[in-house]
């Protein structure tokens, strides 16, 4: 068998006697046949070239696929490296630390798409929707701090103006000067902000102060035993579960006690079970899994209901009845007869002995 040339056709031969059908494929390899590739197998590859056959053009080709797989395999794994979600560079000279001062180090918690929002906030609401390791696999593999921000920034202006439309269809017929409370937008910032970046950690402390001793002989269950979500996964989950009280703040508008009490348990047990269905992984491994259950759903009922009474909710001792000047009125004309009474008898008898 001749040896091949760097000029050389992979060629498919009919060896009953036909003409050969030749195809022109510009492989690299052979331009190497003089060279290590096809040497004594010297290096890390010369096994296996010394077991392929010069000339083989169907060797040839499939070292030519081997090897651009495992370069782009090796030129994808260094970039992967390098924009590991630690900001630790990879293994090569070519590795950064990614500063939590650049923007670049805080792509990682905004990266979805809008189907991957859409479908964290569905989860939010309905019970028994997202699967056993919801948490483990999916919020803790990917958490991110895009749906939660803009959720919490859709609240805060859903409620100030909701409850200042409220107020002023409760007062619309009393005759009183209204005026928009700009109080209430960073009355409700603080209050949703506040829920929604403490609360996690406080329980992501309590996971992790909690956790039951681990049996390290039974080397299958160590790992989902000792497993507490992150703290960052517990600001994306408390952040999605604040979506239910978006509609719910547009429907408080509707001045019926029942119909907004309704509303109240309705949005906070739906969104509170679906936070402890999340949270079953997290809760089955802490000493006081029946305390931070009864701790969620109360946490939960008592931010709703305080979005009720505080930004809807009328106190019956409302400034228009103080206003008011209607009982005072009858009065006047009797307590004025009765001091011009005593002032006359009194200058009477004066009059009487000049």
């Amino acid at each position: 068998m001749e040896t091949p040339t760097a000029d050389d056709l992979l060629q498919f031969r009919d060896y009953s006697g036909g003409a050969p059908a030749q195809i022109n494929v510009n492989s690299p390899t052979h331009a190497q046949g003089g060279g290590s590739g096809f040497g004594s197998g010297s290096g890390s590859g010369g096994g296996s070239n010394a077991q392929r056959q010069r000339g083989d053009p169907l060797a040839d080709l499939i070292y030519d696929m081997s090897t651009s797989a495992q370069n782009m395999a090796g030129g994808g794994s260094n970039q992967a490296q390098n924009v590991s979600l630690d900001g630790s560079g990879g293994g090569g000279a070519g590795g950064a630390r990614l500063s939590f001062l650049t923007i670049e180090y805080y792509q990682q918690f905004f990266n979805v798409d809008t189907y991957m929002v859409l479908e964290r906030i569905v989860n939010s609401m309905i019970p028994k929707r997202a699967a056993g390791n919801y948490l483990r696999m999916n919020i803790g593999e990917n958490p991110d701090l895009y749906g939660p921000f803009w959720i919490t920034v859709t609240l805060i202006f859903s409620i100030a103006i909701s409850g200042n439309i409220a107020s002023y269809l409760h007062h619309a017929s009393d005759g009183y000067h209204w005026h928009y409370n700009f109080h209430l937008v960073s009355y409700a910032a603080t209050c949703i902000f506040l829920y929604a970046n403490i609360l996690p950690a406080v329980l992501w402390a309590l996971f992790k102060y909690s956790l039951k001793p681990v049996d390290t002989a039974d080397a299958v269950e160590t790992d989902s035993a000792s497993y507490t979500p992150t703290l960052l996964s517990l600001m994306c989950i408390y952040g999605y579960s604040l979506a239910i009280y978006i509609p719910v703040s547009i429907l408080w508008v509707i001045n019926i006690s029942v119909l907004q009490w309704l509303l109240v348990i309705t949005a906070a047990l739906l969104s509170g079970t679906v936070l402890i269905a999340v949270l079953t992984p997290a809760l089955r491994n802490s000493q006081f899994s029946l305390f931070l259950i009864i701790g969620i759903l109360s946490a939960h009922v008592v931010l709703a209901a305080g979005f009720l009474l505080y930004f809807f909710h009328s106190p019956p001792d409302s400034p228009v009845a103080a206003a008011t000047p209607a009982p005072v009125a009858p009065a006047a004309p009797a307590a004025l007869k009765a001091v011009t009474e005593a002032v006359l008898a009194n200058v009477a008898p004066g009059n009487r002995s000049q």
